[in-house]
């Protein structure tokens, strides 16, 4: 049984380290045999703690910093890619270590980390494996997969020192690469401390001697950008589009406590 105490603070701490909240998408009765299952190895495996079921009235970030002061230490999200994306938003940098239980729609970060969907992502979260990830940060908001900036010929400071555009192509900014290299052959290293920065000039039409298409792509690496721009411009930020004028962007070295599965591809 979950067991808890009430300190003088009058906020309940809770003896289990585990607090596992639920996308709200998991309600009724799709998910209802593979949640039952989860619950039960969770059990099984000695590592059931507290519960919270996402709903319109309830905040993934307050759950969390709420779990956060009653000396929860791990957060394990039950959920698919774009849960674990805000979850890494408000874990990243903090004390708490970052587990994960893929189930529905796209588990890209999952896959990466090497844990597989269901009930048998508990024996990964039992044997406790962990990596300290790089995530990165665009005007102090986290994000763990990359930037994509398009059509854009703004010039981006690179470490204070050069300046890198991609005069109407696309500037793709890695932290990490959910893609596993389809789009990019450049190696892409979440622990290295820096970006990877892939440099696409507008399509040339034009070819080589040989009679292939010219390719200009260029990969730089920094850790931190700054673009300041008169008019807004907008970013994919993980996928989701935001607009800025003025930009900071710096690597968070080892930022992200996050428990991993042997088959993991970092």
């Amino acid at each position: 049984l979950l067991k808890m105490k009430k300190p003088d603070s009058g906020i309940r701490v809770y003896s289990s380290p585990y607090a596992y909240i639920y996308a709200d998408y998991l309600k009724g009765g799709k998910y209802e045999k593979i949640v039952r299952a989860v619950e039960n190895r969770l059990t099984d495996l000695g590592i059931s703690g507290r519960i919270h079921r996402l709903s319109q009235f309830k905040n993934l970030e307050e759950l969390i910093d709420e779990d956060l002061k009653r000396g929860i230490t791990t957060i394990v999200v039950i959920g698919d890619d774009r849960m674990v994306k805000d979850a890494i938003n408000v874990i990243a940098g903090s004390r708490a270590v970052l587990g994960i239980i893929p189930m529905g729609g796209e588990n890209k970060i999952a896959s990466l980390l090497g844990i597989p969907e269901g009930a048998v992502a508990c024996d990964v979260l039992s044997q406790r494996i962990l990596n300290r990830l790089d995530v990165g940060k665009i005007n102090n908001k986290m994000f763990f997969s990359r930037l994509y900036i398009s059509g854009q010929r703004m010039p981006i400071l690179c470490d204070g020192q050069y300046e890198i555009s991609a005069m109407g192509g696309e500037v793709i900014v890695f932290n990490s690469d959910l893609d596993f290299g389809e789009k990019t052959s450049a190696k892409i290293n979440p622990k290295d401390g820096r970006f990877e920065i892939l440099v696409k000039p507008k399509q040339s039409f034009g070819r080589n001697f040989f009679g292939k298409k010219e390719t200009q792509e260029s990969l730089f690496f920094a850790k931190k950008l700054r673009i300041e721009s008169s008019v807004a411009f907008s970013i994919f930020v993980d996928g989701k589009k935001n607009f800025y004028k003025n930009v900071d962007v710096e690597i968070a070295p080892a930022a992200l406590k996050v428990i991993v599965g042997k088959s993991r591809r970092i």
